[in-house]
């Protein structure tokens, strides 16, 4: 649901509006009169009728008296809330702070608010941030401002551009990796909030292709990280050197080549077959 900002989203019956809206009432009341006898007194002082004192006196009773009213103008607005010109009701109206849409709404008929959790989020999802998630060696070449790219696969075949706006100072001690932030225009909201995208940042900076595969396709033989590659008869277990881990991927330095195909799926049970076999032999 798109709404305004400002826009009234509920009604609450509040006891503390109530109280509020009688205590602007009372001080709208007192500084009126306080008003009255500060003019009366003053007319009264210039024509030498009546002491300094009293107009010095009347001058302070309407100062107190306005900033009472002023307090008690304040408490209403920070409820939400403005001074009522008929009877006084104990309604408050909760209104969107922006416009945008209610991407979650938790407020239901006759139930009781609470203070500690929100009755409606609203978003403004025209622009939307999208944090990537860095290793240690993509954080120190990432910079805020430069230019990104990003793909979700949700929706094939689409790319939509943005910029970075904030790198991380420091990495997360237990993913050690570190979050890039970028900011990318969403007119047609397309993209939705918790989607899971693919970015690319430009660095300004050459990179040496390499060789990954994925996590599932290593496993360990006889302490060895192992992959197996498809042969046309069969499959042989090829030791590995592997590199970095992201993204359910990690990089293979030396013992495959670029073409040959690697088991991923029935990995773990070629593993299983090979061992059992062995101890046939033994």
């Amino acid at each position: 649901m798109t709404v305004r900002a400002g826009q009234v989203l509920a009604t609450l019956d509040s006891l503390a509006v109530g109280d509020a809206q009688l205590a602007y009432r009372q001080a709208a009341a007192s500084q009126q009169v306080a008003a009255a006898d500060f003019d009366r007194t003053r007319k009264l002082a210039d024509e030498e009728i009546v002491p300094r004192r009293d107009l010095i006196r009347a001058t302070g009773d309407l100062e107190k008296a306005n900033a009472e009213l002023r307090t008690a103008r304040e408490k209403l607005r920070l409820l939400g809330a403005t001074p009522a010109t008929g009877e006084v009701a104990a309604v408050m109206a909760v209104r969107s702070p922006i416009a945008g849409e209610i991407v979650q709404k938790n407020a239901s008929i006759g139930e009781q608010a609470s203070s500690t959790e929100p009755m409606f989020t609203v978003a403004d999802l025209s622009t939307v941030w999208i944090e990537a998630n860095l290793s240690e060696e993509l954080v120190s070449r990432v910079r805020a401002g430069a230019s990104a790219t990003a793909e979700v696969g949700a929706l094939p075949g689409e790319r939509f551009t943005g910029r970075v706006d904030y790198v991380a100072g420091a990495l997360d001690p237990e993913t050690r990796t570190g979050v890039a932030r970028i900011v990318v225009a969403n007119p047609q909201r397309r993209l939705k909030p918790e989607m899971f995208a693919t970015v690319h940042i430009a660095t300004g900076q050459q990179v040496p292709s390499v060789l990954s595969v994925p996590d599932a396709a290593v496993v360990l033989l006889q302490g060895q990280s192992t992959v197996f590659v498809a042969l046309k008869n069969g499959y042989q277990p090829r030791p590995v050197q592997t590199g970095q881990r992201l993204n359910g991927r990690v990089v293979v330095t030396s013992g495959v080549s670029a073409g040959e195909r690697v088991v991923v799926a029935g990995a773990y049970a070629l593993k299983a077959r090979l061992l059992k076999s062995q101890i046939g032999e033994e």
